[in-house]
């Protein structure tokens, strides 16, 4: 084979390495929104569960461990996922290659390169699919929270205000805030809250 046509298959391989960096630099940008719409996601996860700290102030020490609720703090997790992304650099094209050995020699390098680029966007493609997952399962836990506790707070407070200080003046004269046969209602949101702080921060990877 004459070098002129090893250079052609040379340029052939290069444009096909080209054009896979374009789609990996692509989806590597797609990935990086997907993660800052996880971020946004996780605080308002966090948001939302420390609203359970209201619960938690009331609570007597043994009404806490009877009821596994724990008191959250409204705080994003540090998130070290996108320095995780991998990276892929595009070498230059050599055109002046002067023999047929070098010519394959840049052929098989540029080869190896391909094949290091489509495992990364392999890994890429893992990558998008366990952020959409993760999106969507805090979505879902949260909205599952939410009307939990509605729907508690609906039992604890049925009259509103007036049961609040109801409740109020009962810890004034030395009783607890709630009574045991609140227990039950307030254990249910302590498991569902408990699940939802772990998908919150479950780890991308």
């Amino acid at each position: 084979m004459t070098i002129s046509k090893e250079l052609a298959e040379y340029k052939s391989l290069y444009a096909i390495l080209g054009d896979l960096h374009k789609n990996f630099i692509r989806k590597k940008q797609d990935i990086t929104q997907l993660l800052e719409r996880l971020a946004v996601e996780r605080r308002n996860a966090f948001s939302v569960l420390g609203r359970t700290n209201r619960l938690t102030r009331r609570l007597t020490s043994r009404q806490r461990e009877i009821t596994g609720i724990t008191y959250y703090i409204e705080t994003p997790i540090i998130s070290k996922e996108l320095e995780t992304l991998p990276e892929s650099g595009l070498p230059e094209f050599k055109a002046d290659c002067q023999n047929i050995r070098e010519v394959k020699q840049q052929g098989l390098l540029i080869l190896a390169l391909i094949d290091d680029i489509k495992k990364k966007l392999l890994q890429l493609d893992l990558l998008e699919q366990r952020c959409k997952e993760l999106i969507l399962s805090i979505k879902k836990a949260l909205a599952a929270y939410r009307h939990e506790l509605w729907v508690i707070q609906k039992k604890l407070y049925p009259f509103g205000v007036f049961s609040f200080f109801r409740r109020f003046f009962r810890s004034v004269f030395g009783k607890t805030y709630f009574t045991f046969r609140d227990l039950d209602n307030i254990t249910a949101l302590g498991k569902l809250t408990n699940l939802a702080f772990k998908i919150t921060c479950s780890p991308l990877v």
